[in-house]
């Protein structure tokens, strides 16, 4: 998910934490998070959460459960309500934000 961005716009970066309070972990996102994964990518001077799940259809209900965007098996976090992000997201991994009717399979 990384290079893909970093081929995109080359200022993105991994936002790394110093104190392990302020790390991501698994327990704050819905089933089917892969544990480890969570990252921070700061993109244009705003940050999002990228979260690796087990399936498509894991990443497709977290997504339509917290009202974000996902790709494939990734929820993308802290993109919803910021045009720069969802901007970003659509234009690279072409992410898409399900609709509350919408079947996650």
């Amino acid at each position: 998910m990384f290079q893909m961005a970093y081929d995109f716009d080359k200022s993105i970066e991994e936002v790394r934490v110093k104190d392990k309070a302020d790390s991501i972990n698994c327990g704050m996102y819905p089933e089917g998070c892969i544990p480890m994964s969570p990252k921070r990518f700061k993109i244009r001077l705003v940050e999002m959460i990228v979260v690796q799940y087990r399936s498509e259809a894991q990443a497709c209900a977290a997504a339509k459960k917290l009202d974000q965007y996902y790709v494939r098996n990734w929820l993308l976090d802290d993109v919803k309500g910021e045009p720069v992000l969802e901007d970003f997201v659509k234009k690279v991994y072409s992410a898409s934000n399900p609709r509350p009717d919408q079947e996650c399979e």
